[in-house]
C-alpha cells in the first residue's frame, strides 16, 4: 500500500464489543451500589439522631426517669445507711431510724409503687356515702386520761403484728384488726382472741382492688353488708386469691354501722370506750426506717407520691395516745411485721402525718349490741309515730284556725257590704229634700 494513502481504521470484533458492554455495566453497578450505601448511611444516621432525641424527651418528661436509666434519689434503697444516719441526725433526738427487715432490698421507688392504691372517698354527707359520727351525750362528758393504750387493758385482743408482704393491703388488714379487737373488748368471754380475715376482703370485695389497694372507709360498707370470716377460714396469702371457703356462713361477724370521726377529743373517747379505730397516714421516705421514739417529720423529708402524683397513703390501727418530752402523740400499729418500728408499732406526733380528721369507727354486732340496736329502732319508730301524730294534730289545728279565720273574714266582708248598701241608699234618698218638696205642694 502506498505510504501516501491513509490507513483505514480496523472494525471491532464482536468479542471486543461484548467486553466493552460488560465493563460499562460493571461500572454502572458499582456506581449504584456506592449511591445505595450512601443513602443507607444517611438514613441510619438520621434514624439514630431521631431515636436519641425521642429518648431524651421521654426521660425529661418521665416522672421517674430513674426507672428508664436515669438514676435519682428514689433509686436509693430504703435501708440505705447514709439516709438512715441522716434521718437520725436531723431528728434532734425525737426518734431513731434503723434498717427494717420488711423493706429489705426495697428501693424508695419500690415503696412509692408497692404501697400505692390506698385511698379515702372524701364523700362525707353525700347520699349513700359514709357519714360523720353523731355526737353521743353519754360519751361526751367525763375526763379523758392524758395517756392511754388499749393493749394495757386488753392485751389478749391483739395478735401478732401482720406482715403484709408485697401487697398493698393495709386498708383490709387495719379494718379486720380493728373490728376483731372491738369484738374482743365488747364481749371478752365469747370473742377472746378472735382474728377476722383481711384476705376475704382482698379476694371477695369487688369494689376493692385486692393487693393493688382499696378504700379505707368504703371497705367498711362491704364488712357491714357481708361480714368477715375468721382468719382460719380464709388465711392471708398476700395475693388476691379465690373467693371461697369451707366455713359455714354463721361464722361471719359484722358491724352494725360505721362513720367518720373528725375531732381529736371524739377519737380519744371512742378508743377509750370501744377500742381501736382505723386512720390514714401519709408516708415519707425517712418514716419507712422509723425505729423508736416519737416520729415528727424532719425538715426536707420527702413525701412519697403515687404514679398519679397523689400523696401515698397507708391505713393503720390507731389504739392510743400519750405525751413524750412535751410532744403529744398517737400510738399506731402497722402491717410491716414486728421487725419494723417498736415491735411493729409507732408513736407519731399528733398533727403531723396521721390524718386524724378522717378516722373510721364502727359498732360491732355483738348480741348485746344487736339487742340495743333493735331496741333503738323500736324507740326510733315510736318517736317517728309520735312525731307523725303531733304533725297531724298540728296540721288539723292549722286547718281549723284557717277555717275560722276565713269564716270571720267572710262575715266581716258581708257586714262591710251591708254597710256599703246603707250608705248608698242614704246618698240617693235625702229626707230633707223630701220634706221640702211636700211643703211646696201644700202651699
Amino acid at each position: 500500500m502506498p505510504s501516501s494513502q491513509k490507513q483505514q481504521p480496523r472494525s471491532k470484533s464482536a468479542a471486543e464489543e461484548a467486553k466493552a458492554q460488560e465493563a460499562a455495566q460493571a461500572s454502572s453497578k458499582r456506581a449504584k451500589a456506592k449511591k445505595g450505601k450512601g443513602q443507607i448511611t444517611f438514613y441510619l444516621t438520621v434514624g439514630a439522631g431521631v431515636a436519641v432525641c425521642l429518648l431524651a424527651i421521654f426521660l425529661a418528661v418521665s416522672p421517674d426517669g430513674s426507672r428508664k436509666g436515669r438514676a435519682t434519689k428514689w433509686d436509693n434503697y430504703v435501708n440505705d445507711r447514709g439516709l438512715i444516719a441522716e434521718a437520725t441526725s436531723k431528728s434532734d433526738g425525737n426518734f431513731t431510724a434503723a434498717a427494717s427487715p420488711f423493706f429489705n432490698k426495697w428501693t424508695l421507688n419500690d415503696a412509692k409503687y408497692g404501697l400505692a392504691g390506698i385511698s379515702v372517698s372524701n364523700m362525707i354527707g353525700i347520699s349513700g356515702a359514709v357519714s360523720i359520727c353523731e355526737s353521743d351525750e353519754s360519751t361526751e362528758g367525763g375526763v379523758i386520761p392524758p395517756s392511754y393504750d388499749v393493749r394495757d387493758n386488753w392485751p389478749g385482743c391483739f395478735g401478732d403484728v401482720r406482715d403484709s408482704g408485697n401487697c398493698s393491703s393495709s386498708y383490709a388488714i387495719a379494718a379486720a384488726e380493728v373490728i376483731s379487737a372491738r369484738f374482743c373488748i365488747a364481749d371478752n368471754g365469747k370473742y377472746a382472741g378472735v382474728q377476722l380475715s383481711p384476705q376475704q376482703i382482698l379476694s371477695c370485695d369487688k369494689k376493692s382492688r385486692g393487693c393493688k389497694g382499696g378504700g379505707i372507709d368504703s371497705v367498711w360498707s362491704y364488712i357491714q353488708r357481708r361480714g368477715l370470716y375468721p382468719e382460719e377460714c380464709v388465711p392471708y396469702k398476700a395475693e388476691k386469691g379465690q373467693c371461697k371457703t369451707d366455713c359455714d356462713e354463721s361464722k361471719k361477724l359484722k358491724v352494725l354501722d360505721h362513720c367518720v370521726l373528725t375531732r381529736e377529743k371524739a377519737i380519744k373517747r371512742d378508743i377509750y370506750n370501744k377500742g381501736p379505730v382505723v386512720a390514714p397516714i401519709y408516708l415519707k421516705n425517712e418514716y419507712l426506717t422509723y425505729s423508736s421514739g416519737v416520729y415528727t417529720p424532719t425538715e426536707g423529708a420527702d413525701s412519697l407520691f403515687t404514679p398519679d402524683d397523689e400523696a401515698t397513703m397507708h391505713a393503720v390501727t390507731l389504739l392510743g395516745w400519750g405525751k413524750s418530752q412535751g410532744v403529744p402523740y398517737w400510738t399506731i400499729r402497722h402491717s410491716w411485721g414486728s421487725g419494723w418500728g417498736e415491735d411493729g408499732y409507732a408513736r407519731v406526733s399528733i398533727g403531723s402525718v396521721v390524718r386524724d380528721s378522717y378516722v373510721v369507727t364502727g359498732t360491732v354486732a355483738t348480741e348485746e349490741a344487736i339487742q340495743a340496736d333493735e331496741q333503738k329502732k323500736i324507740e326510733d319508730e315510736k318517736r317517728k309515730e309520735e312525731a307523725k301524730k303531733e304533725r297531724a294534730l298540728r296540721d288539723e289545728r292549722i286547718r281549723e284556725a284557717r277555717k275560722q279565720r276565713e269564716a270571720e273574714e267572710a262575715s266581716q266582708k258581708e257586714q262591710d257590704d251591708l254597710n256599703d248598701l246603707d250608705d248608698d241608699f242614704e246618698a240617693e234618698v235625702d229626707l230633707d229634700d223630701i220634706d221640702t218638696d211636700v211643703d211646696a205642694e201644700v202651699s
